[in-house]
């Protein structure tokens, strides 16, 4: 756990806050929740809000773990790390 920072620590939790709701919905929500001292564009770092979710290295160099289901657009997890039990 010790390679996660406090930023990635408070968007994962809220993040699984979210779980199964609508990304329209969660999105909003999860921002407005942020703390002052982060980017809300560092979202993007965990979510991957294409067409076609999948598994992949984004801009920030790590794989996203969040994605809106391609259909219903309900946020879900791609896997759990299992030292990060929010």
């Amino acid at each position: 756990m010790s390679d996660h920072t406090e930023n990635d620590l408070i968007f994962i939790r809220l993040l699984r806050s979210q779980l199964g709701q609508e990304w329209s919905v969660a999105k909003p929500y999860i921002l407005e929740q942020l703390p002052p001292h982060i980017d809300p564009k560092e979202l993007g770092k965990y979510v991957d809000e294409s067409d076609s979710p999948g598994i992949h290295i984004n801009e920030w160099g790590v794989e996203p773990r969040f994605y809106a289901h391609r259909d219903s657009r309900r946020l879900l997890e791609f896997y759990q790390i299992r030292s990060l039990k929010y």
